[in-house]
């Protein structure tokens, strides 16, 4: 019960991008496609105390693969459902039947060079990049399907930004979708992240897996800052930067949100 309550408090209802845009990423490994071989329990051993299952002694051979990537049909099912409900990130109906390649957003705040553009233009300045990403629920238990890879194309904000170019001091970038929902990050995280505004999965657009016309992926970062159909980017110098995802003040304003802070028997961590 521990373990489960534990891992439900660290953020049961997280998608993390655990591969992605650039070296800082965690990226899906590369391994031969194999089939793994029969594995055979010779005896088990229950423990009174616990009356959990041991095998005394396992034999067989273990063996996994990377290299496959999930239908957009499977990644709507085992990934789209789950940051859908739990994740905040919800994609608008109304842009359901929206086309990418007309969908317009501006970079402002403090920077050189604002821009208003398309993702279309965008994508044909030749700064969009195609590759694999492994993506995986928080809470997805040993065993679980809530894990995949994809092959995402995306705009990396890195070369975004380069385009911008961004104030000296600048040191947040805020993330605005269609109905007002924001994301507010330190700019370093984003740029050590390499993270990519996504408009595409498996060649096809994003509604058809995941849902919206756009979404922003961050690697090793829980999909509440997944924001979808993001109409603005603006770059500010702020006094104090919000905090990073993976800090413990971060931690606590989750806590906060009802699907990830209260656990079994009302209690609230």
């Amino acid at each position: 019960m521990t373990t489960l309550k534990k891992t439900a408090a660290l953020g049961a209802s997280a998608l993390v991008a655990l591969g992605g845009v650039g070296a800082t990423f965690v990226a899906a490994t590369t391994a031969s496609a194999q089939q793994p071989d029969d594995v055979t329990a010779v005896s088990h051993v229950v423990s009174a105390e616990t009356a959990i299952v041991r095998p005394a002694q396992v034999q067989g051979s273990f063996s996994f693969t990377q290299t496959e990537v999930a239908t957009n049909d499977d990644l709507g099912r085992l990934i789209g459902e789950a940051s859908k409900y739990l994740c905040n990130a919800q994609a608008m109906a109304v842009n359901e039947d929206a086309s990418a390649d007309e969908w317009m957003f501006s970079v402002r705040g403090a920077v050189k060079n604002p821009e208003i553009m398309s993702l279309a233009e965008f994508r044909d300045s030749g700064y969009a990049k195609t590759l694999v990403m492994g993506c995986s629920c928080m809470g997805n238990p040993v065993d679980g399907r809530a894990s995949a890879n994809a092959q995402i194309t995306g705009i990396p904000l890195v070369d975004l930004l380069e385009v911008v170019e961004p104030e000296e001091r600048a040191n947040t970038i805020v993330f605005t979708s269609a109905d007002g929902y924001e994301v507010a990050l330190p700019l370093t995280y984003v740029v050590q992240r390499n993270a990519a505004m996504v408009f595409a999965v498996n060649d096809s657009p994003l509604v058809e897996s995941v849902g919206g016309v756009n979404q922003l992926w961050l690697g090793s970062t829980p999909a509440s800052y997944f924001a979808r159909d993001i109409v603005a980017i603006e770059v500010q110098e702020r006094q104090t930067p919000p905090p990073s995802p993976a800090s413990e003040e971060a931690r606590a304003e989750l806590a906060t949100l009802p699907n990830i802070g209260v656990l079994y028997g009302g209690e609230v961590r």
